[in-house]
């Protein structure tokens, strides 16, 4: 009878113990820690969202510029650098960010020369290596505007921005060539001499330009070759023969 008591009192002990360890969480439970090792659960995916209803128009893809057709591919255009662009190219600068790409690439075409008219403007050149240098670091940031707007634009704005570009670097090499001393008409043989030695060492120097201008100017007759609608559009055509012209006469001048 006595270990029959014993029994009951063991079982009411431990029924009163079992309420307060469930109720009674680990210190580290409390704090909302987890055990070492522990791993977070992985969430449910997602269903994916509805297809639009039938006949409901599509939508242009998040990021789009406005007006741009549904499934248009999203351009980012690069950032502009303020603080390299001169304080009269900052209008070009402001329509440069324009939410039309149209518009913004047509104003970073233009606001590339005005900045690399203004980079070159207060250089003093000589006929040497040292001036080419500066020149090629002073318009850096300029022809790095082309350059995007040539790897982003449409084919139309490529040509211009090719031409652009094609036309910059032989403005480089014409203000170089001016560099050089001129020969009077009563100069003797040794200043001609010298004079004709100074042109060429020049114009070996300049080479990196001009093969840079003429694979614009290439480039844009690619371009206009292979985009044949586009022959009706007044500023890719002077564009293309401009470029052109360039190409036939550095090939009659070899």
């Amino acid at each position: 009878m006595r270990t029959l008591v014993l029994l009951l009192v063991s079982s009411a002990s431990l029924l009163q113990l079992a309420p307060a360890a469930s109720a009674d969480p680990a210190p580290s439970q409390r704090s909302g820690a987890q055990p070492r090792g522990a791993q977070p659960a992985t969430p449910r995916s997602t269903a994916p969202p509805a297809a639009p209803a039938a006949g409901a128009p599509a939508k242009a893809p998040p990021g789009a510029p406005p007006g741009a057709p549904p499934g248009a591919p999203i351009v980012q255009l690069p950032p502009l650098d303020l603080s390299a662009i001169p304080e009269p190219c900052k209008p070009l600068a402001k329509q440069a960010l324009a939410p039309s790409l149209s518009v913004a690439f047509s104003a970073r075409i233009s606001l590339a020369s005005c900045m690399a008219e203004r980079a070159i403007a207060p250089l003093s050149l000589c006929d040497c290596g040292a001036s080419i240098l500066a020149i090629d670091t002073a318009v850096a940031p300029a022809i790095a505007v082309l350059d995007d707007v040539i790897a982003a634009a449409a084919p139309e704005i490529q040509i211009v921005a090719e031409h652009t570009e094609g036309e910059l670097y032989t403005g480089f090499m014409t203000r170089m060539l001016a560099t050089l001393p001129k020969v009077g008409p009563d100069a003797g043989e040794a200043e001609i001499a010298l004079h004709d030695m100074r042109t060429q060492t020049l114009t070996v120097q300049l080479a990196p330009w001009r093969e840079a201008a003429l694979a614009s100017f290439q480039h844009v007759v690619e371009l206009a070759k292979a985009n044949a609608a586009l022959a009706n559009n007044r500023a890719v055509a002077t564009a293309v023969r401009d470029s052109e012209q360039r190409l036939a006469a550095e090939v009659a001048t070899r």
